[in-house]
């Protein structure tokens, strides 16, 4: 391969993997901090700040399905990626500004209205550029390696947007010499907004650079009903694998979910985390900066492992290691030593790596074992379903969490997220979320991973076949293809679409062999 066209293709798979900065920046802060900014800068209680980033998560979830239906309908020279993506530029800067800007509204439910209105926007503004994202691998890389490569740089980005969302945050937020309190509220804001502009630029260099095939601007035949796209999500669904991905993403969801929630408020509870620590870091930045080291740098092994083995492969590395880091936090108490508990998250940087790299690295691949079944990708249905299940299951580890507070008699965290004042029921409460949760859920996805077929040789053995079927119009596997499609789909081979025979073309082929 010549040097240029390296550079072609490193440009191609880079530009691709920019718009995940803002998947990665915006899960990051609002994962460690929207909950502590709506309980001590805005004032709510655990339960209603649980409650407002649980809605809001769920209308995220919520509107995926519709969204990812939309990709499939919507028709434009440019691709409709390309153009949705644009389409959510402005939204996003306007809404990030408002969901991190605290007002004067009085009493907490006329906040809590406010800030579940700013969650639901932020949410639509945020869907209309990622389920876009989610569908766009399918349509431009068609190999199963090649698409690996792709899944790299985005997760590559998403972890930079991770770890440079808390170095920006300690920029705007001076958490090393001010306490969290209402007097940050303009900080916040500030903050809301020069983010809202880093997502979009990021945003904006994939949709002005990644080109989408133009054989995919077809016209829509059936008009776009609550009932169709409950029709596609049945259709999806069907798909044995599909079930086995979406298992995996709902519990890698919860556990991310979890962990970014209860993490900060962990740390401040033991052992403080707001002060100067090292070089006028404070140690809450040293912690998730040495959490986002190792998620980062786990993706060069998870990467061999994916290229050797298959994509699924580094669950059954990783999740142990994930297992190791909750039993380690079970523990750990305000007498024990900082570097235990530095070793703990450091195991839980590695374990998470895999939580989001593989479901990216999968999905593509679940576009073609759909068309088996139909005769259709439908990347966009794909796409929304996926997400729909993470935002779903995002917010309600959020949810979960404040319930969980209360259960422990907090009605307010405020006065008490510090090593002097912690309470054993808050520490115990948020060891549920951190490691408890998280351990459970680890189980399911070390076992489910086992059992998923859909690798290397079963892909390339579907792409063969679906060529075969759309330049001959009929196929004919043996037995044990047969078999396979059947375990990977869930589905018997005489009700696949590629079991059926086009007879023009079958007739075709019949003269010319004649």
């Amino acid at each position: 391969m010549s040097t240029s066209v390296k550079r072609s293709n490193f440009y191609k798979i880079a530009t691709y993997g920019a718009a995940d900065y803002m998947g990665g920046s915006a899960n990051q802060i609002i994962g460690l901090y929207y909950f502590l900014f709506l309980t001590t800068v805005a004032g709510l209680s655990p339960l209603l700040a649980g409650i407002v980033t649980g809605i809001g998560r769920i209308w995220d979830g919520l509107i995926d399905p519709a969204m990812g239906v939309l990709v499939d309908r919507t028709h434009k020279k440019m691709g409709s990626v390309r153009f949705l993506m644009l389409c959510s530029l402005i939204p996003i800067v306007i809404s990030h500004f408002l969901f991190w800007s605290s007002f004067d509204l009085g009493n907490n439910i006329n906040k809590s209205f406010y800030f579940t209105f700013a969650y639901i926007l932020w949410s639509t503004s945020y869907s209309l550029a990622t389920v876009p994202y989610d569908s766009l691998l399918p349509r431009i890389v068609p190999e199963y390696g090649a698409r690996t490569n792709y899944a790299i740089s985005r997760m590559i980005f998403s972890g930079i947007g991770g770890v440079s969302a808390t170095f920006l945050y300690e920029l705007f937020i001076p958490v090393s010499s001010e306490k969290m309190s209402p007097a940050l509220a303009s900080n916040y804001s500030i903050m809301g907004f020069s983010f809202g502009l880093f997502f979009v630029a990021f945003v904006l260099i994939t949709a002005l650079t990644v080109k989408e095939p133009p054989d995919l601007l077809k016209s829509s035949e059936s008009k776009l009903s609550v009932k169709l796209i409950f029709k596609q999500y049945a259709d999806v669904l069907k798909c044995k694998t599909y079930r086995k991905f979406f298992t995996l993403v709902l519990c890698g969801a919860f556990i991310s979910g979890a962990i970014l929630t209860a993490m900060m408020m962990f740390l401040m509870l033991i052992y403080g985390g707001i002060e100067n620590f090292f070089l006028a870091f404070s140690l809450s930045f040293i912690v998730v900066t040495l959490k986002g080291a190792f998620e980062i740098g786990f993706f060069i092994p998870n990467m061999l492992m994916m290229k050797k083995y298959n994509k699924h492969r580094p669950y059954l590395i990783d999740i142990p290691m994930l297992i190791a880091a909750g039993i380690l936090i079970l523990f750990i108490n305000a007498t024990t030593p900082l570097w235990v508990f530095l070793i703990a998250i450091s195991l839980l940087g590695a374990g998470v790596s895999c939580l989001g790299f593989v479901p990216s690295a999968l999905l593509p691949d679940l576009a073609d074992a759909q068309e088996l079944i139909k005769g259709k990708k439908n990347e966009g249905v794909n796409a929304g379903i996926n997400t729909f299940g993470k935002q779903v299951v995002g917010g309600l580890s959020t949810l979960v969490f404040g319930i969980i507070l209360s259960a422990f008699g907090l009605d307010s965290v405020a006065d008490k997220i510090s090593p002097q004042d912690a309470t054993i029921e808050a520490i115990w409460a948020v060891k549920v979320m951190l490691a408890i949760v998280p351990i459970v859920m680890c189980v399911v996805i070390f076992f489910v991973s086992r059992t998923y077929k859909l690798d290397g040789r079963a892909h390339a053995l579907i792409k063969k076949l679906i060529t075969e079927r759309h330049e001959k119009g009929f196929v004919n596997p043996t037995e044990d293809e047969k078999s396979l499609l059947t375990e990977i789909t869930g589905v018997s081979y005489n009700s696949m679409w590629i079991s059926t025979v086009e007879s023009e073309k079958s007739d075709s082929n019949l003269e010319t062999s004649s």
